[in-house]
């Protein structure tokens, strides 16, 4: 059982277990959620807002506050992705410890949705997009922005 570093933002996510030699990972996943990246109009097929159907008459009005739009519905589907992958992993004591360095606001949506046992594992997190960053120089910023990793 060893710790984590997840590298993500809305779009793409990198699961990294620590080595035995420093600043080496091992790639536990790499994620992608391409709908992510997709304009709002491609992921919805009725206007914002409207219930299409049916259940739009009655006796009230068929327009509907939009809580979230499709693209953020899209990252709140893959933070719930992600969650899952570390609640599953930290309950069955596949990961000891976390790093989570996400871009703003993912990070916020991913930690959301972490269970009890995966914020109690969650050593650190790091509001930042490193998601293209080699693993070298992923260690050494990691290191910079959270203090020794």
């Amino acid at each position: 059982m060893k710790n984590w570093l997840i590298v993500a933002n809305a779009a793409k996510a990198r699961v990294l277990e620590e080595t035995a030699e420093a600043g080496t990972y091992d790639t536990v996943a790499d994620l992608v959620h391409p709908q992510s990246r997709q304009k709002g109009s491609a992921l919805a097929h009725d206007r914002p807002g409207h219930v299409p159907g049916p259940s739009a008459h009655g006796t009230g009005s068929s327009a509907l506050d939009a809580h979230l739009t499709p693209t953020e519905r899209e990252h709140d589907r893959f933070a719930r992705e992600l969650a899952t992958l570390i609640n599953e992993s930290v309950a069955s004591g596949r990961c000891a410890g976390l790093v989570l360095v996400a871009s703003n606001p993912f990070l916020g949506h991913v930690k959301a949705h972490l269970s009890d046992g995966a914020q109690r594992a969650l050593l650190r997190a790091v509001a930042a997009d490193y998601t293209s960053l080699p693993e070298r120089e992923l260690a050494d910023r990691v290191g910079a922005a959270s203090g020794a990793y």
